[in-house]
């Protein structure tokens, strides 16, 4: 017998929070990918937006690991960068896990994410969606500070230097 599953979203306004949240801060996180490929690529700010506009996050990191290569050369500097890139990546799936599977719930039973694969899963926890947005703000974070004055500003300047 076919189970009957009906679409959900969860009455509790706090995961409901968390979960905007979380979504806010990964467009954070898209915005610095793009300002990064600013720093790269040295457009003027209006220049890298337009240039990147509707990129998805995996565009973003795929152009940033090319620039990266093209300006910075094999050393330190691109393998910092390419971890963080990696980093990226891991938030953006988990954080994709979460907005892209159906919230659903079946008749007399439990909500769950029903991914795309056909599995289901629990529904994350307030507190699962807090330490989601706290991790990409972190990254995020870091992103910019090696891109403003830390490790990816500092690699650029002695490129330039030399």
């Amino acid at each position: 017998m076919a189970k009957i599953i009906m679409l959900h979203v969860p009455n509790d306004k706090e995961l409901l929070a968390a979960f905007g949240e979380m979504a806010l801060f990964h467009e954070h996180l898209n915005y610095i990918l793009r300002m990064t490929i600013k720093t790269l690529a040295q457009l003027t700010l209006q220049k890298a937006l337009d240039a990147t506009v509707n990129e998805g996050s995996r565009q973003l990191r795929d152009r940033i690991r090319k620039l990266a290569r093209q300006r910075l050369g094999e050393g330190p500097a691109l393998l910092k960068l390419q971890a963080l890139m990696q980093c990226c990546q891991r938030v953006t799936d988990r954080r994709n896990e979460l907005v892209h599977s159906v919230w659903a719930k079946e008749l007399d039973g439990e909500a769950q994410l029903r991914n795309a694969d056909h599995t289901s899963r629990s529904l994350p926890t307030r507190q699962e969606l807090s330490a989601l947005s706290n991790e990409i703000r972190d990254l995020t974070n870091s992103l910019n500070q090696a891109r403003l004055e830390g490790f990816l500003s500092e690699a650029l300047t002695e490129r330039e230097k030399s």
